[in-house]
């Protein structure tokens, strides 16, 4: 049998983390109270336009557009044509303030912010694969570590911590991709499964015949998108750790 890996994105594939995300995007960028009632308007628009979001400094260009009257069709044009003029010290200073407020949501409103975010039936799925057959499954995710865990706690996964692989580690790769393809060489794999619901983290490992790459078209996706339900996503892996 071969050696044989997946590689699971969290936030848009395994939890619904949509709500969470907005509304710290909300605090740091106008001060709204974490709490505050989210207008319904605002959170249809933030969600629709999130696919061109896939790191947390991207975040930095996006939430002008979003929380600003802008008209909607001109949204992707004026995010790219930011993202191509950066302030990294903006940046920079854009994401201490993010993670400060989301540990300190974590930390302070534990109750009201272990409610933002839902895991898929997909979760679910993993979940039950794993119980079964104890596959090799690593987490690849721009979330922070601590918070990936707590999540799998809550829901009685239990996932050695060891194989989570988050934005503290993935900061130092130039892409999913770099770190995937590192991670498959040191530990001897054969091949692998990524799931991830952003076009662009899929993008890093297209060239890579050991990889099958699922767009999972449950999150947060490009409109007219070519990829997999949730169904046809455990679909695929099981078959995959299955046969020989």
């Amino acid at each position: 049998m071969s050696n044989k890996i997946l590689f699971l994105d969290f936030d848009g594939v395994l939890f619904d983390t949509m709500q969470e995300v907005y509304l710290i995007n909300r605090y740091v960028y106008n001060n709204t109270d974490i709490k505050s009632p989210v207008d319904k308007k605002n959170y249809t628009l933030y969600s629709k336009y999130k696919y061109l979001v896939y790191n947390i400094w991207m975040f930095y260009y996006y939430n002008p557009l979003i929380f600003n009257e802008v008209i909607e069709k001109e949204i992707p044009e004026r995010f790219n044509n930011l993202i191509k003029n950066r302030n990294k010290m903006l940046e920079e200073r854009f994401c201490r303030e993010f993670l400060e407020a989301r540990y300190q949501l974590v930390n302070n409103h534990f109750e009201f912010w272990k409610n933002l975010e839902i895991p898929y039936d997909f979760f679910y799925g993993i979940k039950k694969l794993y119980e079964n057959i104890n596959p090799e499954i690593v987490i690849v995710s721009k979330k922070n570590k601590n918070s990936i865990f707590e999540r799998f706690q809550t829901y009685d996964f239990n996932l050695n911590k060891d194989k989570i692989f988050a934005r503290e580690i993935l900061d130092n790769y130039s892409s999913k991709g770099d770190f995937i393809k590192e991670y498959m060489l040191k530990n001897n794999f054969d091949s692998a499964i990524f799931v991830d619901d952003n076009i662009n983290n899929l993008n890093s490992t297209r060239n890579n015949p050991k990889i099958k790459n699922i767009l999972a078209l449950w999150g947060n996706t490009e409109p007219n998108s070519q990829g997999f339900s949730q169904k046809e996503a455990l679909d695929l892996i099981n078959n995959y750790f299955i046969s020989k």
